[in-house]
């Protein structure tokens, strides 16, 4: 994944310090939960390795959502704390009902400060973006993945200057597996990976059946051009890492 200097994520303190005041703790259940409690008390856990989108990040946070109508209620926010520990995992863990989140927001607190990127009302409830998304069902303990995010301000255009944000989802790497095995062995033995989705932005490239159809058009003298994706050989499949790129204003 691409990163683009340090100038990145714009500040967003009220919301932001909601997450990370006093963040001093990285999310947590219960060192004996089981899968089995948790599908008697229709819970499930979601654990998600988080990365630091910049270098100066100390706590970073993750602000979950669920959907309501076109967009994202606040739900629960998890955080990291010493994100760049060499001892403790980078791993936060959230007890949640059954269901689908989204990730609606990201923040980061260094000694500058707190930053955050989110596509909000302005009031900290209701979110009009989703990052990523996962989905629970009630006695698992998921491994969604390790979230990596990244943003920065694009060149100035006459509505202003743009965010740039770019998310990815991978497994963890496999040290911080043996770490998180280590610290967290009851979790880690119950636990299964299902990496979150990344919520695509943007128009989506047609694909094979739609290239088909637009070189047909063409053959009619319907459409002029055909999209770049279709001139160019298909890419091959990426495993266990999606990209997803969108731009809009704070």
């Amino acid at each position: 994944m691409a990163r683009r200097g340090d100038g990145l994520l714009s500040t967003v303190a009220a919301l932001a310090c909601g997450l990370l005041a006093g963040c001093t703790q990285t999310s947590r259940v219960e060192d004996n939960l089981s899968t089995a409690s948790l599908a008697q008390t229709r819970k499930a856990v979601a654990v998600m390795r988080v990365g630091a989108a910049s270098p100066q990040c100390v706590n970073v946070a993750v602000l979950l959502g669920v959907r309501e109508g076109e967009g994202f209620r606040h739900h629960r926010g998890i955080t990291v704390a010493n994100v760049r520990s060499l001892t403790e995992p980078a791993v936060a863990e959230v007890e949640l009902d059954p269901g689908e989140y989204h990730v609606v927001a990201y923040r980061c607190q260094s000694a500058g400060g707190i930053k955050g990127v989110h596509d909000g009302d302005g009031g900290g409830q209701l979110y009009r973006t989703s990052y990523a998304s996962f989905v629970l069902q009630a006695g698992e303990i998921v491994n969604v993945g390790y979230l990596h995010f990244g943003a920065w301000r694009e060149g100035l255009s006459t509505f202003g200057r743009p965010i740039e944000v770019e998310v990815e989802v991978t497994d963890w790497p496999l040290k911080e597996l043996d770490r998180f095995k280590a610290r967290r062995p009851h979790i880690y033995a119950q636990m299964t990976t299902r990496l979150m989705t990344v919520t695509p932005r943007g128009p989506r490239e047609p694909g094979g059946e739609d290239c088909a159809k637009l070189r047909e058009l063409q053959g009619q003298g319907k459409v002029q051009r055909l999209p770049a994706a279709c001139l160019r050989p298909a890419a091959p499949a990426r495993k266990a890492a999606v990209v997803a790129k969108s731009s809009g204003s704070l």
